[in-house]
């Protein structure tokens, strides 16, 4: 039950997306974040680049299953299979570097969201009905041995279909992939750090191609509380 929960959240699932309560008693200290101050109060700007957002996650998983289904259902040939391959991990490889540049922005027009859904993306503080925020539990030993447990699964799979079914479509995916999991991994190693809060912008409305009508985001502790507070002072 908690390893689903926390595939949820994870995921953009908020937990608590039906109540209008929020929460109050938070610390609050500065670092690493950009504050641009301007003349007075009401044009003061904040800014941070440690955040990523969920929702760029969900698409970018549902483009590769569409990519991936494609490429493993029409393509016979190995010679045309291994064309179809390197033209999937050309966006694959952009799409991932297009989620990097994630980044929020609060000023007196709005909070704006950078590559969110691999797009610049505006909320008026007028469509602004409340925000909340969750703390992220780490991740515990026994979801992390879960998760390893699955990848030498998979590999095993890959391994066997490639040995025994003589099926190398599946082992030359796999192999495939390794830069895009080492480059990503690295790269968000080096470019965030303690990612442990989610925060949810709930809207009075909601586009007719959305499931819900709250945008998530994750960031660290000190970010969630200057978000929080710079927006819920234009409320």
């Amino acid at each position: 039950m908690a390893f689903t929960e926390t595939v949820r959240k994870l995921m953009g699932w908020c937990p608590a997306c039906k109540k209008t309560a929020h929460q109050t008693k938070q610390s609050c200290y500065f670092a690493n974040t950009a504050m641009i101050s301007g003349k007075t109060e009401n044009t003061t700007e904040f800014r941070t680049a440690n955040v990523i957002f969920p929702a760029n996650t969900t698409l970018f998983t549902l483009l590769f299953v569409i990519f991936f289904n494609l490429l493993m259902t029409h393509t016979e040939n190995i010679s045309l299979f291994l064309v179809g391959l390197f033209l999937l991990n050309i966006p694959c490889y952009l799409l991932i570097l297009k989620t990097f540049e994630a980044a929020v922005l609060i000023d007196k027009s709005g909070v704006h969201l950078q590559a969110f859904r691999l797009k610049k993306f505006d909320i008026p503080y007028e469509e602004i009905e409340n925000i909340t925020s969750h703390r992220l539990e780490k991740r515990s030993k026994g979801m992390f041995l879960l998760l390893v447990i699955g990848g030498i699964a998979f590999c095993g799979f890959a391994v066997y279909m490639a040995v025994v079914k003589g099926e190398l479509k599946i082992l030359l995916l796999l192999i495939s992939l390794f830069p895009l999991i080492l480059f990503a991994a690295r790269k968000q190693k080096t470019q965030f750090g303690n990612l442990n809060t989610q925060l949810y912008i709930k809207t009075k409305h909601k586009k007719w191609y959305e499931l819900n009508s709250y945008y998530s985001l994750i960031t660290d502790e000190v970010s969630a509380v200057e978000i929080k507070s710079s927006i819920e002072r234009h409320l």
